[in-house]
């Protein structure tokens, strides 16, 4: 199969479909092509923290002021995922003062709105907070749903011509001088290959980045960085909590829909598919988080994952934690000769807008096209609609039909409807589209009515069972390091149903 287009964008993060949605708005023709589903890489593995730049006001004030800029720019565009829960930064006994002054300072510098509390205030907004902590200083921060965020920007790009290719990797650049003449790339469901022709290739792949870039000769120095999380049963705060420090582990916590999400490692990884958490980095994370919050260290853990950083100057000298969050945009005709490619990477993910912002300016001066960005302006689709539980409790009261998972009230009629559009390919892509197993049960009770919904409507793809062991396997992988208490005796029960009820 051959296609042909203006761009071709590598990479289905939220910076490429950003970018996909930046360039349709413009109307300059592209097609995305990702060798997974939609946020497969660590734009489905953040912590869903909606910054306020706070976190890098003292030690990176550039990133800081992108942060504070888009932070007000997504409340706007796309409310529909986002929930304004506002955020403390806590100064402990053993943190002082000093850096609660020279952060506020800095915060003020970067023009993100900061007040200080004392004690007695912060306690009052969040009684769980360590009774011994010095005072706080309240910040814009809050919770986003990164998938509910990319499906609305994938909707938006469709709408104005944008086309995806999923589940499709790239297996060669065809180099022709000072030009990338085609794009070759294989189904990796269907085995199909195909070729793409494109004016202009944007690699947005993040963290494998070189791995596109190695294949047109090129490399850019980059570290990689592992950042775990873990998952709590319950929320456990209303507010972000960070610790009011420089940035370090275990100081984030961060309350998404029912659970709270507790962050972050910061660990150089070579592995870019194949990495684990280590019961090393969840004691750290729990012993750091509960001297914020001393309920994480009673808290049921149900889930424990990670992400892969891009991080550019990788030389830097004080490890990870001292490398910039800010992205680098190449364009690879000056750095290097290749006049048609373009690379994007590093920048956390609530500057995904900024960066296809700045990626789709770069490539309209290199094709003589007069368009501007309208991303910051322009609501995505749904931006008019609810959010959260409390939306879902409302929607799930009115009209009850048959539930699929009770953890987060998802509905037949929702899940058929979605599978009716007949896109999906594969089994985890139904899963990155509603809040199937993202519950307290991580999809122990929904996947296998899922399964079976799958059945009913003939949409089965090779052995159920098979399909439903290769889950159970991905999801112990998450689950292993959290396993003690009241979880390995939920674990068990699991085990019992699946093998002594499914004989699996």
């Amino acid at each position: 199969m051959e296609f042909k287009t203006e761009v071709l964008i590598i990479g289905g993060g939220a910076t490429g479909v950003g970018i996909s949605r930046d360039l349709a708005l413009r109307g300059i023709p592209c097609i995305l092509l990702e060798k997974g589903d939609f946020a497969s890489g660590a734009s489905g593995r953040n912590h869903g923290l909606l910054h306020s730049g706070g976190r890098y006001a003292v030690s990176d004030p550039d990133a800081a002021r992108e942060c504070i800029a888009e932070n007000q720019i997504l409340k706007h565009i796309a409310p529909h995922c986002i929930e304004q829960t506002g955020g403390l930064f806590v100064s402990l006994p053993e943190d002082g003062l000093d850096f609660q002054n020279q952060f506020v300072g800095a915060c003020e510098q970067a023009g993100i709105p900061a007040t200080l509390l004392s004690r007695d205030d912060a306690l009052e907004l969040e009684p769980r907070l360590n009774p011994a902590l010095l005072g706080a200083v309240e910040v814009p921060d809050g919770a986003i749903d990164p998938f509910s965020l990319i499906m609305a920007n994938v909707r938006d790009a469709e709408i104005h011509g944008a086309r995806f290719l999923l589940h499709t990797e790239v297996l060669s650049l065809l180099v022709d001088g000072n030009t990338i003449k085609q794009v070759k790339a294989r189904n990796r469901i269907t085995g199909e290959e195909s070729s793409i022709v494109a004016s202009y290739i944007v690699n947005a792949t993040g963290s494998w980045a070189n791995h596109i870039l190695t294949l047109a000769g090129l490399r850019i120095g980059m570290a990689l960085s592992k950042g775990s999380m873990l998952i709590t049963n319950q929320r456990l705060t209303q507010r972000v909590i960070n610790r009011c420090r420089k940035p370090s582990d275990g100081d984030i916590l961060v309350p998404n829909d029912t659970v709270s999400i507790l962050g972050t490692t910061s660990v150089r990884s070579e592995a870019l598919d194949d990495f684990e958490v280590t019961p090393e980095e969840v004691f750290l994370l729990v012993r750091e988080g509960s001297k914020m919050v001393p309920a994480v260290e009673h808290a049921r853990f149900i889930r424990a994952y990670a992400g892969i950083r891009p991080l550019i100057q990788p030389e830097a000298e004080g490890g990870d934690r001292t490398i910039s969050r800010g992205f680098v945009l190449i364009d690879h005709g000056e750095r290097d000769g290749l006049h048609n490619l373009i690379t994007i990477t590093g920048g956390k993910f609530i500057t995904y807008r900024l960066m296809a912002e700045r990626t789709s300016d770069l490539l309209c001066r290199k094709m003589g096209v007069h368009a501007a960005c309208s991303t910051h302006i322009h609501p995505l689709p749904g931006s008019t609609e609810g959010s959260g539980m409390r939306n879902r409790l409302q929607t799930f009261s009115q009209d009850r039909g048959e539930t699929i998972c009770e953890c987060e009230l998802v509905k037949r009629e929702t899940v058929e409807s979605l599978l009716m559009v007949g896109k999906l390919k594969d089994f985890l892509d139904i899963l990155h589209r509603v809040r199937l197993a993202k519950g307290t049960c991580q999809g122990a009770f929904c996947v296998y009515r899922l399964l079976g919904v799958l059945h009913d409507l003939k949409l089965s793809k090779g052995d159920s069972n098979t399909t439903l062991k290769a889950f159970l396997n991905e999801r112990w992988k998450g689950i292993r390091p959290v396993l003690w208490g009241v979880s390995v005796r939920e674990e068990e029960m699991i085990e019992s149903i699946y093998k002594g009820i499914f004989n699996l």
